[in-house]
């Protein structure tokens, strides 16, 4: 099969750099003729004008690439939400044919927006989004589930991304290096900072942790709510108990996860993140919201201690669970370690294709060609 990948440019932050080179090759290894094409963004910032010129360039190249490539098949790398909405349906209108389906793969998406009142431009254009694709390919069994709620013909089918864990550090990173002093564990988010990370509610709770159990909250990312975070902190005074690093990668974001006892991402809105996966290959305990892909993959108890979205009182209560028994830390981790083997490009590239065997088994052309 001739497949067409169209996703991140590697220098735009987020995981789709990482994963979309491991999952071409899981699927060249598999037999398949792969061709990336970056599109979108190309730097985490971008003027109108920019964009204006720059989209229906990425759809003349992407146009280009299939023609000279004679892909059997197209897959759209994406979000979803009004950004990517609008730049998203474009292409997929210009790359719609009868013998070529167009898959989306959404790292995450808003769908429980679709099936709850309101938000009739929202919904009409997500709609007119999946019926300009073949099928979508979602993270978790509740998306698959709320998008077959919101369009009950579509097709929507649930993978996995590929992981392969970064190699240890030697020697160990030190405190000093992340300017956290003392000896107290260290509570790591890792991610955008917005409100539907999260990211202010476990601010909330590091404000009211208890002084017989103190933690430092070690924070990698950026985002809009960086200000608002210092500010919070500030104003509860504990400023002190807080580092913020910025955006992080390589052997630094290594680092990070080394350096932490415990992983917490309460998340409200997710498919499944590579942090969550990150922390597990570093042998971290986790703690994070009970939706999504963390609700197929993770067991509450045994890998990750799994709170409600938007609930500070739960996300305290689990994090000084966690910070107060060493053994139950040191189990989750030893099970996280194992259990990102599940990930592995080979086991996810081939369940991945027979996904897309389907895909094009329900396009009369390809059928017939023998690809479906």
């Amino acid at each position: 099969m001739r497949i067409a990948m169209l996703s991140a440019h590697p220098e735009v932050h987020g995981p789709l750099p990482k994963l979309t080179p491991l999952l071409a090759a899981a699927l060249r290894e598999l037999g398949c003729d792969v061709r990336v094409q970056c599109w979108g963004r190309r730097r985490e910032r971008e003027s109108i004008w920019q964009k204006l010129v720059q989209r229906p360039a990425d759809i003349w190249r992407a146009r280009r690439m299939l023609h000279q490539h004679a892909a059997d098949l197209v897959i759209v790398h994406t979000a979803h939400s009004w950004a990517t909405l609008l730049r998203d349906i474009p292409l997929l209108l210009a790359l719609r044919r009868r013998d070529r389906p167009v898959v989306l793969q959404f790292h995450g998406s808003l769908c429980d927006r679709l099936v709850a009142p309101g938000r009739s431009a929202f919904k009409l254009a997500s709609k007119l989004l999946v019926v300009c694709s073949d099928a979508a390919l979602v993270l978790s069994s509740e998306e698959q589930r709320q998008w077959h709620a919101f369009n009950p013909n579509g097709r929507f089918h649930v993978v996995r991304n590929p992981f392969v864990p970064d190699a240890r550090l030697a020697p160990a990173p030190l405190r000093a290096r992340f300017a956290v002093a003392g000896n107290a564990p260290i509570v790591l988010f890792v991610g955008r900072l917005i409100e539907a990370k999260g990211i202010l509610d476990l601010v909330d709770v590091l404000a009211q942790r208890s002084p017989n159990l103190p933690w430092h909250l070690l924070v990698v990312g950026e985002g809009p709510l960086d200000q608002e975070v210092r500010r919070r902190a500030a104003q509860a005074g504990v400023d002190g108990h807080l580092t913020l690093t910025g955006y992080l990668h390589g052997a630094a974001l290594q680092a990070a996860y080394e350096l932490a006892d415990v992983l917490v991402l309460p998340t409200r809105s997710e498919g499944f993140p590579l942090v969550i996966l990150e922390g597990m290959a570093a042998g971290l305990p986790v703690i994070t919201t009970g939706i999504r892909g963390m609700a197929d993959h993770l067991r509450e108890g045994v890998n990750a201690l799994l709170v409600p979205p938007a609930e500070p009182p739960a996300l305290a209560a689990a994090l000084t669970r966690l910070l107060a028994d060493r053994e139950l830390r040191a189990r989750m981790g030893e099970v996280n370690r194992a259990t990102v083997g599940e990930f592995s490009p080979d086991r996810v590239g081939r369940h991945y294709l027979d996904v897309l065997r389907q895909v094009a088994a329900a396009n009369p052309v390809l059928s017939r060609r023998g690809l479906g």
